[in-house]
């Protein structure tokens, strides 16, 4: 494991909104001391010029760590990410999750045919993806914006496209799904539990989540006869955490960027088994900042940098899982 160094470490508490200080000031402004000294020790544009590669060095080694930290967080429940280097392609164990036959043995013989344990690997590509952002480091500087909303502002846009990525692929792999793990109707009760049995058996006896939207868990529960403490949990959170023995699990839900459309659909529940990551995620390489147009180039005079990160995301087919859509 690679060793966290103090201005990563200073990111990630000034990023969880920790009071730090460092080298007695404050966690942004001993942010923006490390960008001036890389400046030579002033911010100015020639001296940016000059030492602007260092500045971006710094910005992608800030990006790079919180970003880590919100991918896993946010996609913990049911996305499994490998942070790798440029050009290693890894590969993720397929566990087969078949029982061996079971046969009569005769008396003193070995005479059974051999079985062999079917594991396997999965790989998933990557590509590049990115934004163009301008003006948000000269102000930065200047303490016109603090460093945890503009650190926000990068991390976050590549959380929620990759969020949309993983739900994206979630969907997509429902036509794979035969007629018992793939189930489209108006919702019935009895069809989800025969999907959570078979989730079940075949996961060799763990136990199944069903997982959803807040609105997608509320109609698996809207309609169930509750008690009085039931109903407190129900009118608090918008649905009951554990139905009938299945624990409901929470998928956050997220805007399109730019819209007010929501890119988890309402109208999906996911089954897995408790535990289980279907959804591989690789991240490969190290963010990279690169200037597009310095100042003076463009005729408003706006300074544009593209900030870029390679990753990858894929649904593990053998894995088990089912997909309820609800109409």
């Amino acid at each position: 494991m690679a060793k966290v160094t103090g201005l990563q470490r200073l990111s990630l508490d000034v990023y969880q909104g920790k009071n730090v200080m460092f080298n007695e000031v404050a966690g942004e402004d001993a942010i923006r001391n490390a960008i001036n000294t890389a400046c030579g020790g002033e911010f100015n544009y020639k001296n940016f010029r000059e030492h602007k590669y260092k500045v971006f060095s710094i910005i992608e080694e800030l990006v790079d760590t919180t970003l880590g930290v919100v991918i896993t967080n946010q996609f913990d429940q049911l996305a499994e990410v490998k942070n790798v280097a440029i050009g290693e392609r890894p590969a993720f164990r397929v566990e087969d999750p078949s029982l061996f036959r079971i046969a009569r043995i005769a008396g003193g013989t070995n005479d059974l045919r051999r079985q062999k344990l079917l594991n396997g690997k999965f790989e998933v590509d990557t590509d590049w993806f990115g934004a163009k952002i301008y003006s948000e480091l000269e102000m930065f500087i200047a303490g016109l914006v603090p460093w945890n909303e503009f650190v926000n502002r990068i991390t976050l846009s590549f959380a929620n496209d990759l969020g949309k990525r993983i739900y994206e692929a979630v969907a997509n792999s429902y036509t794979a799904l035969n007629a018992i793990y793939g189930v489209t109707g108006t919702y019935n009760e009895d069809k989800l539990f025969d999907m959570v049995q078979h989730i079940e058996a075949r996961s060799g006896g763990k136990k199944a989540v069903v997982m959803g939207t807040k609105k997608a868990l509320r109609k698996v529960s809207k309609d169930l006869v509750m008690s009085d403490n039931m109903k407190e949990n129900f009118n608090k959170v918008g649905y009951i955490g554990t139905v009938g023995g299945v624990d409901l699990v929470l998928l956050p839900q997220a805007h399109k960027v730019g819209t007010d459309e929501f890119y988890v659909d309402d109208n999906m529940l996911l089954v897995i088994p408790q535990g289980e990551k279907l959804v591989k995620v690789v991240v490969e390489g190290e963010t990279q900042m690169i200037e597009v147009a310095d100042a003076g180039t463009r005729n408003d005079q706006q300074m544009e940098y593209l900030v870029q990160k390679k990753f990858g995301v894929g649904v593990m087919q053998s894995a088990i899982y089912g997909i309820y859509k609800i109409q």
